[in-house]
């Protein structure tokens, strides 16, 4: 039986990526943990966009996921960052970022929607899916990787709506993240605090 507790009517769950080259993608449920609405987007104005005007954000709650940093480093940091390398004082360890592992892209959006009232968390992709046991098995976001976790989302989770071909990598993780803030809501998993990220706490299923 469900725990009707929550007020809130959608639970969304957002696959971030790390620049506008590569897709990012919206889930949200219902509150009998249909999906509603999937989409992708590509700019950071398009999330703005829907963040601002979607109703389906308004009464809701949401999961963000945290990108990864992949910049390709400049070639003297790459020489530099070598462990047989001799780092003298005039050598600046962060110098453009590169020591960062984690995208700060849209940081200040979901902190500043957070202020407003808004229930807003955001989630590690590769722990969320270890919690869910449904970790990857073959190299991530290959097509191997996609088609194991659409199947598990499938048939494991109860998302039978979900088509026989195979939805883009950013989408299965939006549902995961809708997911896991839909069974917070209700009660059904405990989650706990691992860390801050922007002003905005990051939660993991225990």
């Amino acid at each position: 039986m469900i725990n009707m507790s929550s007020k809130e009517f959608f639970f969304i769950g957002i696959s971030l990526s790390n620049n506008q080259n590569n897709d990012s993608s919206v889930c949200v449920l219902d509150r009998n943990k249909k999906i509603v609405y999937l989409d992708k987007f590509y700019f950071t104005n398009d999330i703005e966009l829907f963040l601002e005007e979607n109703p389906y954000v308004k009464n809701s709650q949401m999961a963000v996921s945290i990108p990864h940093d992949n910049a390709i480093l400049e070639g003297k940091w790459r020489i530099h960052c070598k462990n047989y390398k001799m780092l003298t004082d005039v050598f600046d360890i962060n110098r453009n970022d590169w020591t960062n592992r984690l995208s700060d892209r849209c940081a200040t959006v979901f902190s500043k929607l957070k202020k407003t009232g808004a229930i807003v968390y955001r989630f590690e992709v590769n722990l969320l899916r270890d919690a869910y046991s449904i970790g990857a098995h073959y190299l991530q976001r290959t097509s191997l990787d996609c088609k194991s976790l659409q199947s598990a989302l499938k048939i494991k989770y109860g998302f039978d709506e979900l088509p026989e071909n195979m939805l883009p990598a950013s989408s299965l993780e939006a549902i995961l993240g809708a997911m896991f803030i839909y069974d917070r809501a209700k009660g059904f998993i405990n989650t706990k605090k691992i860390y801050e990220f922007g002003g905005v706490d990051v939660l993991n299923r225990v």
